[in-house]
């Protein structure tokens, strides 16, 4: 038998929480099932949602918490959106992995920048403020210098727009130099002045021995009668009635008489001043005088097999025996030598591999001549010899062994077939300067580089190696201009063991 309650029990839903059956009474005479909701799981992995929370403080695990008035202690770590409608300060560090929307951002430190709304910014209020930027900096509008406006830069080569508001490119500059040095507006080459003595008169011709003017780069205005001045026994001499000669090592001042108004004696003092090359000239005495360098094959793109280059050099010798060795590459197997034999030149390799050239005075007739040797080591029959631009024929070739054994990787010496300062056997007796190798044949700038009897300057020419002047006049060291260096950055700069500047007069 049952018992049936006097004050039965009722369940009744409220808010925020649901009964089945709801206001439903139980007396116990009979079965009542009541489940009851809130409306969401809010077990502690589970994701609860209010409409709104009222707290004295709010907690949210060790690291965060809300006090009423608002302030958070803690760190806090947003994912989603964030939306504050008033003040927000944050005391410590904020890390924003998104974007941030707004209109102004102040910030304050030592300086301040602003960003606007509208895009515009503005860093610093005061002069003295300095704003570092790291990185590449993209423009696509103009900037000021000083209240000056630049809204362009030029890649106009021809600067024929004459903008008052761009910048030029260093394309643009060079180009236009490049195609406009020599005219009025661009003479950016200097040379040093010297005075000379004639040595010599006859004919109306004043000569100079020993002495070259200063040559000028490709594209700069060439020397001239009117690089110079003249005195005849002190009284200046016009320029219109005046040329200039250059012929190997000598330089021809040339008189016109009705011009000038008198005849040149023979006892005549005439004086120049002008633009001459280089007081000094290195000069080696056949016995120990070398420049060393560490310029190798493989500085040179090459490999320990020979590979072609082309060498271009200045020579003047007296020695009317066999002179050795006007350049070389570790032995005797890698020389290139005057008169060797019957007065020939010869390159050398070894015993089974090298080819002479027909004899010519330039060996050894006391003056200056230009040299171009095409070095084709693979097939000897390929391999050129220009002097003073002229084809020198080839005398005889000797191919009998194989050249490998001409081992590249070793330093070029200058002066010498090795860098070995003992044994007069392997020196070049006489001067040497403007001394350049290039990689391939450049047989074809012959004339250009022997340019009338005025060293050619090779600095900017394509396919150079290394390229030593030799024109310092003074010092241990012979520079090496062609811009090229070593694996650890160094120029070939050669160093001068024995050999001497001697003064030009």
């Amino acid at each position: 038998m049952a018992t049936q309650l006097k004050q039965p029990l009722t369940i009744t839903g409220g808010t925020g929480v649901t009964a089945s059956n709801s206001g439903v009474s139980w007396d116990g005479t009979q079965q009542v099932d009541q489940q009851i909701s809130i409306g969401q799981n809010i077990d502690t992995t589970d994701n609860v949602q209010f409409n709104s929370i009222t707290a004295s403080s709010w907690k949210f695990g060790d690291d965060l918490s809300f006090s009423t008035d608002g302030h958070a202690l803690g760190d806090l770590t947003n994912t989603g959106t964030l939306s504050i409608s008033s003040t927000l300060t944050i005391n410590g560090n904020t890390t924003i992995t998104g974007k941030i929307t707004a209109e102004e951002i102040i910030a304050e430190l030592t300086s301040s920048s602003t960003i606007f709304k509208s895009g515009s910014t503005q860093f610093g209020d005061d002069i003295n403020d300095t704003h570092y930027f790291t990185g590449s900096l993209y423009d696509s509008g103009s900037f000021i210098f000083n209240g000056y406006s630049v809204n362009e830069i030029s890649n106009d080569t021809s600067m024929t727009h004459g903008s008052a508001t761009a910048i030029v490119t260093e394309n643009t500059a060079k180009t236009y130099a490049d195609s406009n040095v020599g005219a009025s507006v661009v003479e950016p080459y200097l040379r040093k002045n010297f005075n000379k003595n004639a040595s010599s008169i006859s004919n109306n011709t004043a000569s100079f021995n020993a002495v070259l003017s200063a040559s000028a780069p490709s594209g700069i205005t060439a020397t001239s009668e009117t690089d110079f001045l003249f005195f005849n026994n002190g009284q200046i001499m016009e320029h219109d009635a005046l040329t200039i000669q250059q012929s190997r090592g000598v330089f021809n001042l040339l008189v016109n008489p009705s011009s000038i108004g008198y005849n040149l004696a023979s006892d005549d003092e005439i004086k120049a001043w002008g633009r001459f090359e280089s007081k000094g000239e290195l000069k080696f005495d056949g016995s120990n005088d070398e420049v060393t360098t560490s310029f190798s094959g493989s500085s040179g793109q090459g490999t320990h097999i020979p590979s072609d280059k082309t060498y271009s050099f200045w020579a003047k010798s007296s020695q009317t025996s066999r002179n050795y060795s006007t350049f070389g590459w570790g032995d005797n197997k890698k020389s290139f030598v005057f008169n060797f034999h019957n007065n020939r030149v010869l390159r050398w390799y070894n015993a089974g591999w090298y080819i002479y050239w027909d004899d010519t005075s330039a060996q050894d007739d006391g003056q200056w001549h230009h040299w171009m040797v095409y070095d084709s080591p693979s097939e000897l029959s390929g391999s050129k010899l220009y002097v003073d631009g002229t084809l020198i024929p080839i005398n005889e070739i000797v191919s009998s062994s194989g050249a490998g054994a001409a081992n590249y990787l070793q330093n070029l010496t200058i002066g010498s077939h090795r860098n070995d300062s003992t044994g007069a056997d392997t020196h070049f007796s006489g001067s040497l300067k403007e001394f350049s190798v290039f990689g391939g044949d450049k047989t074809s700038f012959a004339s250009t580089y022997y340019n009338n009897g005025t060293p050619y300057d090779v600095t900017n020419e394509t396919g150079l190696q290394a390229y030593w002047k030799m024109t310092e006049g003074s010092g241990s060291k012979v520079f090496d201009y062609s811009n090229n260096t070593d694996s650890n950055g160094n120029r070939y700069d050669g160093t001068i063991d024995g050999a001497t500047w001697e003064a030009i007069e």
